[in-house]
């Protein structure tokens, strides 16, 4: 017998083995942790697009349709309300302050926003008619107005319009705010009646139905329209772990997170100084601006990715104007656009 022959690994050759297969696995793991890095980074960087675009595209729908009324073009002397006061729509409301931003502690009693708006940012605030009409199907009396059935036959809210609803009645000259109180179909007519009740209800619940009073007389022949009208609010807040995004009110619906991951917006208004009905500066908006003469809006939307391990170092961009230094890694963008409004365009 042999007793010289190998029957097993010497220490060095076990070394040198642990050794090798150390350097291995630690290639893969550099792999692994690369390869996540750049999942992540794509992932949120996919995000981010995905939310800024979207949040342009939100904001700038809702903006061109600002101080819409149908065919007319809104003035103060051509447009009456008949609703009681408190309403955002009551008497003495100015259609040409059809967009508005405030800043987020200075938000009016009667737009009551949940979540609060987050510190240093601005909440902006439109006001139209939807874009869906009734065309008027005769004239108007003194207590109801009457449209075509377009959609809905049967329901609560044929038409489109239902109880309590705020809307608008308007043709090329003029228009009139006031609340439906009662909706009733009859075959293919919809009749609104705007009585006193209801809330805030109308504190003028008769006009209408004198042939010679023609600010109060609303004909099919003038292809007079009934819309409803809205007020949407677009501002930042935060969720309850603190995470920032866009958020959007309708009218006095609960407010509700529209886009995660926004988290600033700025805003600027253009004016028209000579009156072609064109920008000629953009401002800053101010309580003393003028906003019969604000024809476009020009903004920027701040967008962050959701992870902070997004990126190796603190980023640096430009917004608002000013250069900032980021305090996380998570990857930030700044989308921007102008937008007419075509309610004062010509």
């Amino acid at each position: 017998m042999n007793r010289n022959k190998q029957t097993g690994l010497s220490l060095v050759e076990l070394m040198i083995a642990i050794t090798i297969g150390l350097v291995l696995m630690t290639g893969v793991v550099q792999m692994f942790i690369s390869s996540k890095s750049v999942f992540t980074t794509q992932q949120g960087l996919s995000r981010l697009q995905e939310t800024g675009r979207l949040a342009v595209e939100f904001i700038s729908r809702d903006l061109r349709q600002s101080g819409f009324l149908g065919c007319m073009y809104p003035t103060a002397w051509n447009i009456d309300s008949t609703l009681n006061p408190g309403h955002t729509f009551s008497p003495g409301f100015d259609f040409n302050q059809s967009m508005n931003v405030y800043a987020h502690d200075a938000v009016p009693g009667n737009i009551p926003l949940a979540p609060n708006p987050v510190e240093d940012t601005p909440v902006l605030v439109l006001y139209a008619a939807s874009g869906d009409s009734a065309n008027v199907s005769r004239t108007n009396t003194a207590n109801t107005v009457f449209v075509n059935l377009t959609s809905g036959a049967g329901t609560v809210c044929p038409s489109g319009i239902c109880a309590n609803d705020i809307v608008v009645i308007s043709d090329c000259d003029k228009a009139k705010i006031f609340q439906v109180t009662a909706v009733n179909e009859s075959g293919a007519e919809v009749a609104l009646r705007h009585d006193a009740g209801a809330a805030p209800g109308n504190s003028r619940p008769i006009w209408g139905g004198d042939p010679n009073n023609l600010t109060e007389t609303f004909e099919k022949e003038s292809d007079a329209e009934v819309f409803k009208l809205n007020r949407v609010a677009y501002y930042i807040g935060e969720d309850a772990d603190g995470n920032p995004g866009l958020y959007q009110q309708t009218n006095l619906d609960p407010s509700f997170e529209l886009l995660r991951g926004v988290e600033n917006l700025n805003i600027l208004i253009g004016l028209d100084t000579n009156g072609d009905r064109a920008a000629d500066d953009y401002v800053a908006p101010a309580p003393a601006l003028n906003w019969e003469n604000a024809v476009a809006a020009r903004i920027e939307v701040l967008v962050q990715t959701p992870d902070d391990n997004a990126t190796n170092e603190e980023q640096t961009y430009e917004f608002a104007g000013n250069e900032v230094t980021a305090d996380d890694n998570r990857i930030r963008q700044v989308f921007t656009t102008t937008v007419g409004i075509r309610s004062r365009l010509p």
